[in-house]
């Protein structure tokens, strides 16, 4: 049982040596999101995860 196939002859990936270059990470600048979250506050998501207005258990039961 001499015949052994190597990597390449029987069609296997072999991993490069290469890594691939990493970005650098994102900056976001700060913001006020004051008035965003009072504008927005009684949308469908702020009444579910605003326990005031709605309970998200009676949410998650009703869906």
């Amino acid at each position: 049982m001499a015949n052994r196939y190597t990597r390449s002859e029987k069609g296997k990936w072999v991993a490069g040596s290469a890594t691939p270059v990493r970005r650098a990470p994102i900056r976001i600048p700060p913001s006020n999101n004051a008035e965003l979250i009072e504008d927005n506050k009684l949308t469908l998501l702020g009444r579910v995860t605003n326990p005031f207005v709605q309970k998200p258990k009676w949410v998650l039961d009703w869906l």
